[in-house]
């Protein structure tokens, strides 16, 4: 079943893009989706659903999202100024996160935020380049960190 359903999601999502109903391309989008939605079944359906989790990460994004939109202000700031005030490093550090999905997600969200880009990221060293000591204070340990090791305990 989840196999059809994923298979029937692709498959309209497909046309939906092409908007094309040629013969050869609707064989292509039924080889196509079906070779796609045999490999990935599980992502879209997934044999338990952990709503918790779900919540979580629901709630992590709009979060996420104000934060960038709060570094955006930051590094904007630095431009206007006639002396560019940046003070760069490279920031190293423990991650508490130890999942794979822990380990990419915080990597991730700290690429995403404006002023810190993640350069290495393992379960035993993060490195991070920070545009100035504003932007790297809270890696290590910070709020980002914590919200990830909440949704990290639910999986």
């Amino acid at each position: 079943m989840r196999l059809f359903a994923t298979f029937v999601i692709l498959l309209g999502y497909w046309f939906l893009l092409s908007g094309e109903f040629t013969p050869i391309i609707i064989v292509l989008a039924v080889i196509s989706s079906f070779i796609v939605s045999y490999l990935t079944k599980d992502l879209f359906f997934p044999e338990k659903v952990n709503i918790i989790l779900i919540l979580k990460i629901f709630s992590y994004v709009p979060w996420l999202f104000w934060q960038i939109v709060l570094a955006n202000i930051e590094v904007f700031k630095i431009l206007i100024k006639p002396k560019l005030d940046i003070d760069p490093s490279m920031v190293e550090f423990e991650p508490k996160v130890k999942s794979d999905i822990g380990i990419t997600l915080l990597a991730n969200s700290i690429t995403l935020t404006p002023g810190t880009v993640t350069i290495f990221a393992d379960r035993d060293h993060f490195f991070v380049h920070a545009l100035g000591p504003q932007f790297a204070e809270g890696l290590s340990g910070g709020e980002m960190e914590k919200k990830i090791l909440e949704i990290e305990k639910c999986l």
